[in-house]
């Protein structure tokens, strides 16, 4: 059962996507979790972010991914002209040829020609892009790098996902795969990556890391309440935060020295207010800092909706360029 929750939200007239007609195009956002979709007017400006026609967010598909998401798109399109889907998957993905390398979250899209796919199935065409790229170039156009011309965006959440985006457009890397700062290598001898190296920054701070670190210091409940504890003082939440922040340092200095950013925006669900993991690690950055040009590390401002808008972004930039 896929459990679709699709928001009827209201467009510019007052009107429901499904009331509006016209052409759209929609973007999907598929996690570990959940997936959003976004559909927007195909001629919206790209200036700023759409008035959403339909927003909501699904189950994620994990035994039939493919035709999960075909359903998803036949639901959300509604009586819609549906022009183009753009998709975000987390992992290693040929944004070229619409191709998901690889995805340790949803192995079974593993290998996927997924735009190619989906593409003959809904009669229309499908890009497929890296999630990280998605949450930052819409970032870095809408939200809190806009008017930045060089900027890193780095997510963290479940895994650290991370970009480079220079005058609004990613910077991808010869083979697609530059911006993964999650797995830089933090701790040669600390616990085994998804990826299958040691000690990733991903092991230390991403959430099942930091959820695995305070169960095993006798806390209960999830990140909320390992920085509820940090903010009221409790030692072993202490310490747990310290080296998180630490290495998040670690990683913000590795960056500087490898990129030199104009700005670094940095959001996810581990870095939502109250900001401790990321203010921490401010510190510990202005503390090691050598040769190191650090730029001001700037709090992401579209939330957990920021990989959507980037889908729907590139769709409409897509868009126009085809004239």
């Amino acid at each position: 059962m896929i459990g679709a929750a699709t928001d009827a939200t209201k467009g510019p007239e007052g009107r429901t996507a499904a009331e509006h007609g016209g052409s759209a195009v929609l973007g999907i956002d598929v996690g570990g979790s959940s997936v959003k979709h976004l559909l927007a007017r195909a001629d919206a400006s790209i200036a700023e972010p759409p008035v959403p026609l339909a927003r909501g967010r699904n189950a994620t598909p994990k035994r039939a991914p493919v035709d999960g998401l075909a359903a998803i798109a036949e639901a959300v399109r509604g009586e819609r002209t549906l022009t183009r889907l753009v998709l975000s998957i987390p992992g290693i993905v040929d944004e070229r040829n619409g191709v998901v390398v690889r995805s340790t979250n949803i192995p079974a899209l593993d290998g996927c020609a997924l735009g190619e796919r989906l593409g003959a199935e809904l009669g229309i065409p499908v890009d497929v892009i890296n999630d990280g790229h998605a949450a930052a170039i819409a970032e870095a156009s809408w939200g809190a790098g806009k008017g930045v011309e060089d900027i890193f965006v780095l997510a963290l959440g479940t895994g650290i996902a991370g970009a480079h985006v220079v005058d609004g457009r990613v910077v991808p890397g010869a083979h697609g795969s530059a911006g993964e700062l999650g797995h830089i290598t933090i701790d040669p001898a600390g616990s085994m990556c998804s990826c299958g190296r040691l000690g990733c920054l991903e092991t230390i701070i991403g959430a099942p890391a930091l959820h695995a670190a305070w169960t095993a210091a006798g806390g209960s409940g999830g990140t909320e309440s390992l920085f509820a504890a940090f903010g009221a003082g409790d030692r072993a939440a202490t310490t747990i935060v310290q080296h998180a922040s630490s290495a998040l340092a670690e990683a913000i200095l590795t960056l500087c020295a490898l990129v030199d950013p104009g700005g670094i925006v940095i959001g996810g669900g581990l870095a939502q207010a109250p900001h401790h993991l990321v203010t921490l690690a401010e510190r510990y950055v202005a503390e090691r800092a050598t040769f190191h040009r650090v730029p001001p590390i700037i709090p992401a401002s579209l939330g957990e909706w920021a990989g959507v808008n980037g889908t729907v972004l590139t769709a409409l930039r897509r868009q126009r360029a085809l004239g």
